[in-house]
């Protein structure tokens, strides 16, 4: 890696990263998409006289880099002052060398050696297993497997290294269910920093039980009813509140949580963790964007808020420690405040004890439009499908019909929380049970 000398300015951060992907699709038992990718670049931060400047390069060419540094520098002259502006904290000044960083291992390479004539028949079967379900299993839209392997460098201003690698693997498929007149889609994926450990055979019949589970689905009542929320419905909530507990919209004032830190702000039964260092987390890793170690951060202890997720910028702002929570989107951006792996933590219900509690009610099993809820205030008004549960039981298919209310309350109203934690991607979540949901049906 070429290292451009930080003499031209006050600090440096060099952030070099390559990825290299397999993409398999199977239609109707044959291959009908296969493709490889790879990927390079090299990012430049550089502070002077308080001013940062910022370019990214995909030549790495030193001749390339050096024009980077350079427009780095001159991005940073039309910038404001801004005495937070800090690249070589870590380490007490230290930078790198003098940093001690966590053991994390997410790296597969031997899942990276397993044949590729392996893996296209890995998306066969998911295929073959999800038409294999059930007899009204019509048609099968994709069946993929897919594998990227990373890399990240960081240099710091005083030339220390440090560097991490890290894999995933995943399985999914599309399929769609009819019966007559009717007509329904399920969708699964599966991820794993490890190919041995990737759950393939769960994939193919969690997809064909979405599909069915909703044929000749009918209208739901209006009314307010106790809810059940199927895990990858709760996994969409956390994903849509992990940017209220961001420092940035915290200071921007663009959070549901601005001045809720130490409050109790949701029910006893939530707790919920940002954890950068999860064994087999798609997000794990031992540093952040910035070089900064990472860690576990509970954000929510038993309904209270007890802290947000900082990068070293807001962490300096707001006079405390950063939690290692500087991420990367892409080269051609600076880092930003993001979560790493966010998860519920389960508790010890089953998904069946969940059901029988709530009696008479609903199993909220999708949401349409979640993205439309105001990321201030918590409001949403967004349609759903489900089942009835009646007796304690599931019953009756529904869809059509809408949910409003407000994210804070609904979670304030959490009665149980089940033991069904499932990660999609950096998410995760178990169902719960809330005690009242607005309704609108017919």
């Amino acid at each position: 890696m070429t290292r451009y000398p930080a003499s031209t300015c006050d600090q440096l951060l060099q952030t070099f990263e390559r990825s290299s992907s397999l993409g398999v699709e199977i239609k109707d038992g044959k291959l009908d998409h296969l493709s490889r990718a790879t990927d390079q670049g090299l990012s430049i931060r550089c502070l002077k006289e308080s001013r940062m400047g910022f370019a990214y390069t995909f030549d790495l060419a030193r001749n390339a880099v050096e024009l980077a540094c350079r427009r780095a520098l001159e991005v940073g002259e039309l910038m404001p002052v801004d005495p937070l502006n800090d690249l070589c904290t870590t380490g007490n000044g230290g930078g790198f060398k003098a940093t001690t960083y966590p053991k994390v291992n997410n790296y597969d390479g031997a899942g990276l050696e397993v044949s590729l004539e392996k893996k296209i028949e890995l998306a066969r079967s998911i295929e073959a297993d999800v038409k294999a379900a059930d007899p009204r299993i019509k048609r099968v839209r994709k069946a993929a497997f897919d594998e990227i392997q990373g890399e990240s460098i960081l240099v710091d201003h005083l030339g220390n290294e440090i560097s991490h690698r890290m894999t995933i693997f995943s399985g999914d498929v599309t399929c769609v269910a009819e019966d007559g007149a009717s007509a329904e889609t399920g969708y699964d994926s599966r991820y794993s920093s490890s190919f041995d450990k990737l759950e393939t055979d769960k994939i193919a019949p969690t997809a064909a039980a979405e599909a069915l589970e909703l044929l000749h689905a009918g209208k739901a009542a209006t009314g307010q009813f106790p809810a059940v929320f199927k895990n990858s419905v709760v996994a969409q909530l956390v994903g849509f509140l992990s940017a209220s507990f961001s420092a940035e919209n915290i200071d921007k004032n663009f959070s549901l949580l601005v001045g809720k830190k130490g409050e109790k702000v949701f029910s006893d039964r939530i707790n919920l963790i940002d954890d950068g260092l999860l064994e087999g987390g798609t997000s794990t890793g031992p540093f952040d964007g910035e070089g900064y170690p990472t860690r576990r951060t509970p954000l929510v202890r038993a309904g209270v808020v007890e802290s947000f997720l900082y990068d070293s910028y807001y962490a300096r702002k707001h006079r405390t420690a950063t939690t290692g929570n500087s991420r990367r989107g892409s080269l051609k951006a600076p880092p930003g405040v993001g979560s790493t792996n966010l998860y519920l933590e389960k508790g010890a219900k089953s998904f069946d004890a969940l059901v029988k509690d709530a009696g008479r009610g609903i199993f909220i099993t999708d949401l349409l439009g979640l993205h439309t809820a105001n990321p201030v205030t918590g409001e949403f008004s967004v349609g759903a499908s489900g089942i009835l549960i009646e007796g304690g039981r599931l019953t009756k298919p529904v869809k059509g019909f809408a949910i409003a209310g407000n994210l804070v309350e609904l979670l304030r109203d959490v009665a149980e929380v089940g033991s069904d934690l499932r990660f999609w991607g950096g998410v995760g979540a178990p169902s719960f049970l809330v005690s009242k949901l607005n309704v609108s049906g017919s």
